[in-house]
């Protein structure tokens, strides 16, 4: 199953939400046993953005565009 999400915000925004929302669910102290598969769903859209919007080894975008990356210099 496919799921097709709809945001004006950007994929580099997005990304950045979803690895601070990821990290702090690995930092709360009393974490329910019940939070390792939101870890997981957020790594998996972290994964995905990285399909659409890759990096290079240095952390930066870049010149790395693809059809979705959402840059305005892409070719």
């Amino acid at each position: 199953m496919r799921t097709e999400l709809h945001t004006d915000d950007h994929l580099k925004t997005i990304r950045e939400a979803l690895c601070v929302a990821q990290t702090a669910i690995g930092n709360f102290p009393e974490r329910p046993t019940n939070w390792p598969p939101y870890i997981k769903v957020l790594q998996n859209l972290i994964y995905d953005i990285d399909r659409q919007r890759p990096l290079g080894s240095n952390g930066k975008h870049g010149n790395l565009h693809t059809q979705s990356c959402q840059c305005e210099d892409r070719p």
